[in-house]
């Protein structure tokens, strides 16, 4: 971006970007509820002067009681054996300037509680949280403001005479925890933070005060947030960059979460489009079909203009047609077997004369040639043979016996064969005579049969009138569906609209501002987070490495680089305490509003494995609580000679009595 480009202010740049009008970048911005200006952040501290706790113990030391806990500007380590107190103060002290309790404060201490009061300066606004419970929950609480944190004290009330009034006063939980998270978003000038999610119904989840709170009140060892207690949606990078005072990261995150969740549900509208179409095709392909089906029998069931008679003559006509004809196939059959035999019989008799005819002649043939040997194998004829013929009537040639008929039987034989074959005759011509009749009545009754039967077809559609009604009105209402149903090919996808190409550049400008802002701040951060955690005890550090998304990486003398994730718990500990120090002495040397500055930390001994390695801890905590103004750490430990021997500079609360409850 050119010095031509910096010089726009945001709309324009952003209209630059997505090559639309500025009027749409306003009407986009407009439309979310998104800001197009942004100023630099006012300074941000908050520290704890006051708690007290009132209420009645059900465990020894049984009976009622009303401590005061008071916190000094520093560092406070509140000192008490194990279930003894320590850990609920800094739990009650969320309450307060949490709005809501985390899961940590066990529920019997809130039963045991009837009023709680927290003074805080907010902002440089003195602030008292008062609230008053049953049984462990809130039925009355209020805020109040006052000139200065003496004013506020034994005030539960509007007083206007010490100039205390009333900010919020609700009467339950959740009135309480959203007026303390919009107060604490006000008075520290935080904007929500925002990132996309398919779990809730805008496709958006608000992260507010509570997730603020997160960076404020140390995760134990082994969480992996590097800043605040929550690792999904990049919110640890997302509080890092607020803490820098990077311009418009709230609204960086809001333009982000709206992209994103468009983008999703935009996704999610296609695929949803998709199955449309292929549900409207479907839908279109069975109408058409059910549309050809009811044209289709709709013909079948139309009726000719011509009279037709009833059907119950036609029914009678074809069942005695069908009768008829079932009788006259019945002869049909029998005259073509007795016309087939008589052939068969006109055909054999016509062999025998053929036969006797042939004989005879074939005889005088051979008796004419006179053969002197066999016209086959050429075996001579002997004088022998031709002798045993004359006498015992044996072939000269091939030794058979020979009929012997005289010229007279054999002109007797033929004669009858002769007659035989003009009776045969005469009875196939009869046959065929009556097989021509039959079949010719057959044919006759089957047309008679067929024409009559399309006739009662057509006598029975004329009695489906009602069917052919509906028929008519069903494809009626398929017509006027394909009217309503488009085909698949005029079904159209929607483009991408103009404003995720808004959203999308915002998204681009914006991260180019906050780059260009954090020049020199990551080098300064890096710097800082190594002098303080090596001051905290981990000596063998060589350098780190943050980015925008807060991820830190780590490099320890002679090793190699490491990741936030793979320290040990003591070590996670001790970076994160590092980054805040260092982002308070960061937002020092560069003018910016940071961190608020409060710390809460719950047994970091716990944490360690030597006493050693918390005495560093320990020391370099007071030191730093005493170099940098803004800081207020408030730690519980149950070591108490250990702490009255490094801290030597702080407040140490201590129960009254030894091995007594803190409150």
């Amino acid at each position: 971006m050119d010095n031509d480009d910096e010089s726009r202010d945001l709309p324009d740049r952003i209209a630059l970007e997505a090559k639309v009008g500025r009027h749409r970048v306003l009407e986009v911005f407009q439309e979310f509820g998104l800001p197009l200006a942004s100023s630099t952040a006012l300074p941000r501290p908050l520290s704890v002067s006051r708690l007290r706790i009132a209420g009645d113990r059900t465990v020894e030391p049984k009976g009622p009681f009303d401590t005061t806990l008071r916190f000094g500007s520093g560092l406070t380590a509140l000192v008490a054996h194990n279930l003894k107190g320590k850990t609920s103060a800094l739990e009650l002290i969320t309450w307060c300037l949490r709005g809501r309790h985390r899961d940590d404060l066990q529920g019997v201490v809130r039963s045991w509680i009837s009023q709680l009061d927290c003074d805080a300066l907010v902002a440089g606004r003195p602030l008292g949280l008062r609230l008053s419970m049953d049984h462990g929950d809130i039925v009355d609480g209020r805020i109040l403001s006052a000139p200065t944190l003496d004013a506020l004290q034994g005030v539960r009330e509007a007083r206007p005479d010490l100039g205390v009034t009333e900010v919020v006063a609700v009467q339950d939980a959740a009135a309480y925890g959203d007026a303390v998270a919009a107060l604490m978003l006000d008075l520290l000038n935080l904007g929500r933070l925002e990132n996309a999610s398919t779990q809730a119904a805008s496709g958006r989840v608000t992260h507010g005060w509570p997730t603020y709170f997160g960076a404020l009140y140390l995760p134990v060892g082994g969480d992996r947030a590097l800043l605040g207690d929550v690792v999904m949606g990049g919110l640890a990078g997302r509080l890092l960059q607020v803490f820098l005072d990077l311009p418009s990261v709230a609204l960086l995150t809001q333009v982000k979460a709206i992209r994103d969740a468009r983008a999703a549900s935009a996704k999610a509208e296609s695929a949803d489009d998709a199955r449309l179409r292929a549900r409207q095709a479907q839908q279109y392909g069975d109408v058409l079909r059910q549309l050809s089906e009811a044209r289709e029998r709709l013909r079948e069931l139309t009726v000719e203009a011509e009279p037709i008679e009833p059907v119950s003559s036609l029914a009678a006509r074809v069942a005695r047609l069908g009768s008829q004809l079932f009788e006259a196939e019945s002869r049909l059959r029998a005259a073509r077997q007795t016309h087939d035999l008589l052939r068969a019989q006109r055909q054999s008799d016509e062999k025998t004369l053929n036969d006797l005819r042939e004989s005879a002649v074939a005889r005088a043939l051979f008796h004419a040639l006179d053969p002197v040997a066999c016209p086959r194998c050429e075996a001579p004829v002997t004088s022998a043979r031709r002798a045993a013929e004359s006498k015992v009537h044996t072939c000269a040639v091939c030794a058979t016996a020979v009929a012997v008929v005289d010229d007279e039987d054999r002109e007797q034989i033929e004669q009858e064969a002769q007659d035989r074959l003009k009776a045969s005759q005469q009875a196939e011509q009869a046959a065929a005579t009556e097989l021509a009749a039959a079949s010719d009545n057959a044919q006759v009754l089957r047309q008679q049969l067929t024409s009559t039967e399309q006739r009662l077809r057509l006598a029975e559609q004329a009695s489906q009138a009602g069917e052919r009604a509906e028929l008519m009105a069903l494809i009626a209402r398929l017509e006027g569906m394909l009217t309503v149903l488009a085909p698949p090919d005029d079904i159209t996808v929607g483009l991408v609209d103009d404003v995720q190409r808004v959203l999308g550049a915002a998204v681009k400008v914006l991260e180019t501002d906050g780059s260009r802002a954090s020049e020199g701040l990551f080098d300064a951060l890096n710097k800082e987070i190594v002098e303080a955690a090596r001051r905290f005890g981990m000596t063998d550090l060589d350098r780190v490495k943050i980015d925008r998304a807060a991820r830190l990486q780590v490099f320890k003398v002679g090793g190699p680089r490491e990741w936030f994730s793979n320290q040990s718990n003591g070590e996670r500990l001790r970076l994160r305490i590092a980054v805040v120090v260092a982002l308070l002495r960061v937002g020092a040397q560069f003018g910016l509003a940071t961190h608020p500055g409060l710390l809460l930390v719950d047994s970091p001994k716990a944490e360690e494995v030597q006493d050693v390695d918390a005495s560093a801890l320990f020391t370099e905590l007071e030191q730093a609580a005493a170099d940098l103004p803004g800081l207020q750490v408030i730690l519980t430990t149950a070591d108490e000679p250990l702490t009255r021997s490094v801290l030597t500079r702080s407040n140490i609360i201590a129960p009254a009595l030894p091995g007594g409850p803190l409150w």
